[in-house]
């Protein structure tokens, strides 16, 4: 009997030497037990990653994604990556060859399938962390202003702690989002009727192909929890913010009100992603779910959240198949009593 130190070397054998071969997962081919393990039957992709001996960063192979989602939930994958700065970011991108990418900050807003993630996956964790001392200024309409330019793998709830000790307002409402700057940017996150959209002036952009673009605001188009760039695909590596002079006691007043609110109406101890579906044009998801009678509503070990309706909880050992068929449920049973189609918020990978 072999001991899990070395199944765990058996298994990873193909992963050892400085070339990689990326495994493809064919679907068409039945599954294998292979030490107490189900193996999926692979074929090999022609690519080499040579990247792994010239960054400073981890370089991880069949990481189990439910350690980065907030809802913990998710398979391995094939390629987890934490770079340690922004050239090792670039050397990645650079020599990716085809693999698809994805790139995670904080793991919010995210379900992964229990499959896992075929490719590379780029995890902001333990970079993209600086943030600034704003600058001062006064506009022409003789307002006192700042411009502070933050890293996009900062949480935004520091970020929003972090700009209330100088008394700058406009993003204390976002003490509660738990994502982080570049990931809010993507989806354009708000709360209480205020959206990063407002106060962004303009971002640092990197492409899958590793070149650094800049972007200003105008050359961006924002939408409900939608950002478009002028390039599809990419990672906000940097943003500039313009805030406006506030008191500081009042800026504080409101992060304590808002961070009370939040935890009386939101389930923050237990693993979720955030808001499930986005509201409904002048009506509120959590308002139409609970409505319908689906507060506490169960599938396996996702359930509605019993404090806020439009959050769906792991209560223990759920699967991303659980949540899928638990969003599916939600949406047929709201449209079926209310009329309303739910548009889903959360990014199934």
């Amino acid at each position: 009997m072999l001991s899990g130190h070395w199944k765990q070397k058996l298994i990873r054998y193909a992963h050892t030497g400085t070339d990689y071969k990326l495994p493809m997962r064919n679907s068409l081919d039945l599954p294998r037990t292979i030490l107490g393990r189900k193996i999926t039957q692979r074929k090999n992709m022609n690519l080499s990653f040579s990247f792994q001996n010239k960054i400073k960063g981890e370089v991880l192979y069949d990481e189990m994604m439910s350690k980065y989602t907030s809802m913990r939930i998710g398979g391995p994958a094939d390629i987890f990556i934490l770079p340690a700065n922004l050239r090792d970011l670039q050397i990645v991108l650079k020599n990716r060859g085809s693999s698809p990418v994805w790139i995670i900050g904080e793991g919010t807003n995210t379900l992964v399938r229990d499959q896992g993630i075929r490719g590379i996956v780029i995890s902001l964790k333990n970079c993209f962390k600086l943030i600034k001392r704003p600058v001062f200024y006064k506009s022409l309409d003789g307002k006192d202003k700042a411009v502070i330019q933050v890293d996009g793998g900062v949480k935004l709830s520091y970020l929003a702690k972090f700009t209330a000790r100088y008394g700058l307002k406009g993003i204390e409402n976002f003490v509660g989002i738990p994502g982080s700057v570049g990931g809010s940017i993507v989806m354009n996150a708000g709360a209480e009727g205020a959206e990063i959209s407002h106060v962004l002036r303009s971002i640092k952009f990197m492409t899958l192909d590793g070149e650094i673009k800049t972007y200003s605001k105008n050359e961006m188009a924002f939408a409900y929890r939608k950002t478009t760039f002028p390039v599809n695909d990419g990672i906000v590596i940097e943003a500039e913010l313009e805030l406006e002079k506030g008191r500081i006691v009042d800026i504080h007043r409101e992060i304590d009100k808002y961070l009370t609110r939040r935890g009386s109406t939101q389930p923050l101890n237990m693993p979720n992603s955030g808001s499930i579906f986005k509201n409904p044009p002048g009506k509120k998801a959590g308002s139409l779910i609970e409505s319908a009678g689906l507060k506490g509503f169960r599938i396996g070990g996702a359930s509605v959240s019993i404090k806020h309706a439009n959050f769906i909880v792991n209560k223990g050992g759920a699967s991303a198949d659980d949540v899928v068929r638990l969003i599916k449920h939600i949406k047929d049973v709201v449209e079926e009593k209310s009329g309303v189609k739910l548009e889903q918020e959360i990014v199934v990978i």
